[in-house]
């Protein structure tokens, strides 16, 4: 499973970069452009959410 591990860890560093990116437009005042990265953080987490669903399921195919 080091190959979910790595996937795992990449969309976590998107997801946080993603927090960065909210975090220096909400103090910059530009309120706008944060929905755009909320959705952005909605589809990562719905990407997260399938990919460990995917790897789930391999696991258990893999085991039988």
């Amino acid at each position: 499973m080091k190959m979910a591990w790595w996937v795992f860890m990449s969309l976590l560093t998107v997801q946080i970069i993603l927090v960065q990116y909210m975090a220096e437009e909400f103090l910059a005042g530009h309120y706008e452009g944060l929905v755009n990265y909320m959705l952005a953080m909605g589809f990562m987490f719905v990407l997260t959410i399938i990919t460990y669903w995917i790897f789930r399921k391999i696991d258990q195919v893999m085991d039988h």
